[in-house]
């Protein structure tokens, strides 16, 4: 069940996410991860310089031209999806000509397979690109895979010194550091988008079983929660107490003072119901000037009680309508229900207590036959 403690809970994550979120918050992030890449293709570039290694040399100094140029183009490119799409194919190559010129070991192919979980978590509505991401990089570590099995597959060797295994510590460092930072962002992305639509489904269900005037429940909304209450009777074996409450005259006070002053009203007698009920009480809109309570867990006289009280603080109040003040009354009728009665006929008991009531002078809570 979707509780209000829930939905406050997704609601505060929501402002702290949309907060955080900005052109300059994305940026960031975009940022932090090309700066990675950089850093890392920077110590390439001085191994593979230190170990004679021409080819990736050369290779990873266009690599770390490539990677600044993305620092440059990131404030300026607006969709930066293009940008770590262009570093997979960077990555991509140069894992697979990596392998081929230091061997398996190094565990340059990782990053054939590191890639493609990061291809899919991309916020790209084309999921064409992540398809061809994940066949062009399983094909290639597939075939460098079987290339490996040959002896002297490699062109360099490192048979003399240790190179293979600082290679292979950055790798892994670097892969799992990469996937780190990209499953985290995706985690608080996917969440955040959860919680939004909670949220939103939640508000509309509210605006659908909410009254737009008096912003209480309305009849089809306390319909499913008469219902609820009558099932927890059952299981509590306890009594429950429904009122229905009618403004008294109300159709004299809109031709006199108008329809605006009429919704006045409502809003105003709705409010002074919700403030005099107790905290486990239900209020709604029954429809027109009529309104309904329920009391779980309550009886007959606690129930006429709380609507002696309400009927007292809305003859109390006063209504104006430009110079000149008027008041309201509203009149009652209260039924009990036992665990095993059906709801729809305490309401209709209710209600020809109410209308006993009208007849009977009005502004009264009626509670007997």
């Amino acid at each position: 069940m979707y509780t209000k403690e829930k939905y406050n809970k997704d609601l505060a994550f929501i402002k702290k996410i949309d907060h955080l979120i900005s052109q300059k918050i994305e940026f960031l992030a975009y940022f932090i991860g090309f700066s990675a890449c950089l850093a890392v293709h920077i110590a390439y570039l001085l191994l593979f310089a230190a170990t004679g290694i021409t080819i990736m040399k050369i290779f990873n100094i266009f690599s770390v031209i490539f990677y600044f140029s993305t620092l440059i183009l990131v404030r300026k490119v607006k969709e930066k999806s293009a940008l770590v799409y262009a570093t997979f194919i960077e990555i991509i190559i140069h894992a697979s000509v990596a392998t081929l010129c230091v061997g398996w070991e190094s565990d340059f192919g990782m990053f054939l397979l590191m890639i493609i979980p990061i291809a899919f978590l991309m916020p790209d509505k084309n999921k064409n690109n992540s398809f061809i991401i994940m066949t062009v990089s399983i094909l290639l570590y597939g075939i460098l895979g079987f290339l490996s099995l040959r002896p002297d597959s490699s062109i360099y060797s490192f048979e003399k010194n240790s190179y293979h295994t600082i290679f292979y510590v950055i790798n892994i460092f670097s892969d799992s550091s990469i996937l780190i930072y990209f499953t985290t962002i995706y985690t608080i992305i996917n969440r955040y988008t959860e919680c939004k639509l909670r949220v939103q489904n939640e508000q509309l269900r509210i605006m659908a079983s909410t009254d737009p005037l008096t912003q209480l429940s309305n009849r089809r909304e306390m319909g499913r929660i008469l219902a609820d209450i009558s099932t927890e009777s059952k299981n509590s074996r306890k009594s429950f107490v429904i009122g229905i409450g009618d403004i008294d005259n109300f159709k004299k006070v809109n031709d006199t003072y108008g329809h605006d002053i009429g919704d006045d009203v409502l809003s105003s007698v709705s409010g002074i119901i919700r403030e005099n009920l107790p905290p486990n009480g239900f209020i709604a809109r029954w429809g027109g000037e009529e309104f309904l309570f329920v009391i779980p867990d309550s009886d007959i006289s606690s129930g006429s009680a709380y609507a002696e009280k309400i009927i007292r603080s809305i003859k109390q109040h006063e209504f104006t309508s430009n110079d000149s003040t008027f008041f309201v009354t509203m009149t009652f009728g209260i039924c009990e229900g036992q665990p095993d009665d059906i709801v729809d006929k305490i309401i209709s008991h209710a209600d020809s207590r109410l209308y006993k009531g009208k007849h009977s002078g009005k502004n009264c809570v009626m509670y007997t036959d």
